[in-house]
């Protein structure tokens, strides 16, 4: 059953007698902490029980909508219940009803209402810490919600010195014993979370050694306090060279020395010769545009240096450096040190200075005009310029269309160019329809003829006592002033000077 039901009329004295007499209250607590520290999600609720002797026991009702009760415990003839599986978070509404042998149903009690608190959550902080070999004391701090009970579990080296449990936000201090074995790391809980403290060795060991054709030093097994440095030196013997240095499994290339700095593992350092020959051959190259000095096939002793220059031409800057394949940059000199294998070096160039030609059609010029010297990497403006009577028709910039431009610039020049003006005539014309009103002259005056892209000045003169107020230009207004000027004229227009009075002014 989960709503109430009527009565019969002969039971309705002890459903009302029943409502007036019960009561429902909550218990407390109404919350319980779980082994795990968080809140446990169940209510307990009790009330005052029935007069009535045909009452044989009761549900509790509960739903999380006020008036509505959708699921039920029964409690028997008990007048307390408790509720499980209840979410974190939500609040519950609660009502009792009572019922006979018959299984009739009293209405419902009054209504209460229980919030479940929100599951415990911990955060802790830090999450790791390290020490010394000489060991030291530290602390970690618990965050939760009040209520929430923790606990700590540290290993046998790590001693609690306070707050090895509480509820709620709190802290526990610790320390760790002075080590002196091997780095040791412990997996410490709190609250369920894990923190990790690790402690440095006292001592690590470096395992060096050296193949056939030259020695290391320090070698063999090498104790180094933790934290320290350690260098050691590789030494190739008469007619060897160094081929490689290992550190740690990985190369460290042909290095002379080696140095591990604050150290807190154990490491490993090999260093491996090979029998120098008597010459090798570097094979040097230049491209157009520059030299590299010496050239061609050049022999070099086993272990010996080499070096190369690498010269421009006049107008020619490097552009790159190509060691055994691999760019070395735009330098100017190269050195091949300890030389133990053939090699190959190539120098490639690029001009430095280029070459723009700009050139004009009949009826304008281009400026500056012919050759025009570029350096590499700077800015180029040209500025076109139509004659009397012509206009801009085009302006072609590497073959390619720019518009009827004024002027034209090429940014950080890299390549030649070309640039060509052409222009046509300016054969039509258009009106300029100039008018005063009262107070003033305009000139000139009338139906004015312009010729097309040219331009025309007006002169606007107020009479004694009077000011120009305004002039209006194809009828919008301008501010005033004593002239006007219509440039590259390409359509008709219309100008009108207004005037005002100054009398009394």
């Amino acid at each position: 059953m989960s709503t109430a039901t009527t009565l019969s009329k002969g039971k309705q004295w002890l459903v009302r007698l029943f409502v007036i007499s019960f009561l429902l209250f909550v218990s407390a607590p109404l919350s319980l902490f779980t082994s795990a520290g968080a809140y446990a999600q169940q209510a307990t609720l009790s009330w005052g029980p029935s007069a009535s002797s045909t009452v044989t026991g009761y549900n509790l009702y509960y739903g999380t909508q006020s008036g509505q009760y959708p699921s039920y415990v029964n409690a028997g003839n008990a007048t307390s219940a408790t509720v499980g599986s209840l979410q974190s978070g939500t609040t519950y509404y609660f009502a009792v009803a009572a019922y006979d042998g018959s299984g009739d149903l009293s209405a419902y009690s009054n209504q209460v209402s229980y919030t479940v608190p929100s599951t415990c959550t911990f955060a802790i902080s830090p999450t790791s810490q390290s020490f010394a070999a000489s060991g030291g004391t530290g602390s970690v701090s618990v965050t939760t919600q009040t209520g929430c009970a923790w606990t700590v579990s540290v290993p046998s080296w790590m001693a609690i010195v306070s707050g090895g449990s509480g509820t709620g936000t709190g802290t526990m201090s610790y320390s760790v014993s002075a080590n002196t074995g091997a780095a040791r790391t412990a997996a410490a809980t709190v609250a369920g979370q894990v923190f990790t403290v690790s402690e440095a060795a006292a001592n690590y060991v470096i395992t060096a050694s050296a193949g056939t054709g030259g020695t290391i030093s320090p070698s063999g097994s090498v104790s180094v306090a933790s934290g320290s440095n350690q260098t050691f030196t590789i030494s190739p013997s008469s007619g060897y060279t160094v081929s490689s240095v290992t550190v740690d499994g990985a190369s460290a290339g042909t290095v002379s020395t080696y140095t591990f700095s604050n150290i807190t593992a154990n490491h490993t350092i090999a260093a491996s010769f090979a029998a120098k020959t008597s010459t090798y051959t570097i094979t040097a190259s230049a491209g157009t545009g520059g030299t590299i000095s010496p050239s061609g096939s050049v022999s070099v002793n086993g272990g010996s240096s080499q070096t190369f220059t690498i010269s421009p031409s006049s107008g020619y800057a490097v552009s790159s450096v190509t060691v055994d394949g691999a760019s070395a940059g735009a330098v100017s000199t190269y050195t091949f040190s300890n030389v133990t294998a053939n090699h190959t070096i190539a120098a490639s160039f690029t001009a430095s200075n280029y070459t723009i030609t700009a050139s004009a059609g009949t009826g304008g010029t281009i400026s500056p005009s012919g050759s025009v010297s570029v350096a590499s990497g700077s800015n180029q403006t040209f500025t076109i310029t139509p004659s009397s009577g012509y206009a801009i028709s085009s302006v072609t910039v590497d073959g390619a269309s720019a518009g009827a431009v004024t002027t034209y610039t090429f940014s950080n020049v890299t390549a030649n160019h070309t640039i060509s003006a052409s222009f046509t005539a300016s054969t039509s014309t258009h009106t300029i329809t100039a008018s005063a009103g009262t107070g003033g002259t305009i000139s000139p005056s009338g139906s004015v003829s312009v010729a097309s892209g040219s331009s025309q000045t007006f002169t606007i003169t107020p009479n004694r006592h009077y000011r120009i107020e305004y002039i209006l230009v194809d009828s919008a207004r301008v501010a005033a002033a004593s002239s006007y000027t219509f440039s590259d004229v390409t359509a008709n227009h219309s100008i009108e000077p207004v005037f005002e009075s100054q009398w009394g002014r």
